[in-house]
């Protein structure tokens, strides 16, 4: 059996939100990235995050995704934080 992640709304915009302003801790987003998320929502969330980079290649070397990327990144965090 696959190990899932139990994590809210909340938790998925903290850590996302976290990754945005270089402020998480050094595993964070690899734990997030790599770990499934029991919430069937929140793990497509998930699943999104891990294909930004392809989806919105890095314009500079150490970027993650590109700008629209990253609004599609904040854009998570508001949606998770208002519903």
């Amino acid at each position: 059996m696959a190990v899932e992640m139990k994590r809210t709304k909340r938790e998925v915009a903290d850590i996302i939100d976290s990754f945005l302003s270089g402020e998480g801790e050094e595993w964070d987003w690899d734990d997030f990235t790599s770990i499934p998320i029991h919430d069937p929502e929140l793990n497509r969330i998930r699943l999104r995050c891990v294909q930004l980079d392809k989806e919105f290649p890095p314009e500079k070397r150490g970027e993650y995704c590109n700008a629209h990327g990253m609004d599609v990144l904040r854009d998570y965090v508001k949606r998770l934080r208002t519903k």
